[in-house]
């Protein structure tokens, strides 16, 4: 009979499966978003606007399982579960950081071709000064 720590486990896993792959859909789609504005550059925009209904709910139940799964297990006297949430957090704080000006293009999906083609023309989907960046 499977325990309740078993099914955290479960459902931990599944959602972090869930995030990588919903996130996985939204920031492949911002290395396509070069070039002139057209209508693939809004429909990818679109997905990667739908994809995060489905990663941001997806992060929070990792969030929530992983510090129940702590209490439950009896890991809470450990270091590594509090290190993995607070290196999560800053990861999650650094990605929003390099992804804002997408978030932006993101919401002026419905302006016109040029206010897009302005959002989208000085970021980079990578930190600066990153040696993979430059081949974009």
């Amino acid at each position: 009979m499977p325990t309740l720590y078993t099914w955290l486990f479960f459902v931990h896993v599944l959602a972090v499966g869930t995030f990588l792959f919903a996130h996985g859909v939204s920031g492949g789609a911002l290395f396509l978003l070069r070039g002139p504005v057209s209508q693939q550059t809004r429909s990818l925009l679109r997905l990667s606007q739908q994809s995060s209904f489905l990663s941001s709910p997806a992060i929070l139940l990792v969030i929530v399982t992983g510090i129940w799964m702590t209490l439950a297990g009896h890991w809470s006297g450990r270091v590594w579960p509090w290190a993995s949430l607070a290196l999560l957090i800053v990861v999650f704080a650094a990605m929003v950081y390099v992804a804002r000006p997408y978030y932006m293009a993101r919401d002026a999906m419905k302006d016109p071709d040029e206010a897009i083609a302005a959002r989208l023309r000085a970021p980079s989907p990578c930190l600066p000064y990153g040696s993979a960046c430059r081949r974009w």
